[in-house]
């Protein structure tokens, strides 16, 4: 379905999201050390994490940032997953994961399936602030919007 508002501003918030996802994707670089793939590696594992349809419908930002992972039931997934979805070659994802693993932000269990930790929430608090600076600019882009 096509918004006409969004169709008939394209231009103008094309170039916003652009010059937003930007200055986001370089917290994100440097938050991971330069290696995109590796921040990657872990937004796919949160991903299954704290998937949407396994979300609270109200959880504050203050319950995101003090809350446990593990209140929230995750989607499962595993070294090959990640290989698939992301295109990433395996031996890539194998190395990614010992690095996140050893920082303590992904857990692997007894089945080999991967979860995001508390400890990747609480360490990477800085991206999502970042995160939230992207939203702002997009919701005032969306809303400087000619809307039908």
């Amino acid at each position: 379905m096509n918004d006409p508002s969004i169709d008939r501003n394209f231009g103008k918030l094309h170039a916003r999201n652009v010059a937003a996802l930007t200055r986001h994707l370089l917290e994100c670089r440097r938050a991971f050390d330069g290696d995109l793939d590796l921040f990657l590696v872990l937004t796919i594992i949160g991903e299954r994490t704290f998937p949407a349809r396994n979300a609270p419908d109200q959880m504050s930002h203050d319950a995101f940032l003090h809350g446990v992972v593990g209140d929230v039931v995750p989607a499962a997934i595993n070294q090959q997953s990640i290989t698939d979805y992301s295109g990433i070659p395996r031996e890539t994802v194998r190395r990614k994961l010992e690095i996140l693993i050893a920082r303590g932000w992904v857990q692997r269990d007894s089945r080999r399936l991967l979860t995001a930790t508390d400890k990747a929430n609480h360490d990477l608090f800085a991206l999502t602030e970042s995160t939230r600076r992207y939203w702002r600019e997009l919701q005032a882009s969306f809303g400087s919007a000619d809307v039908d």
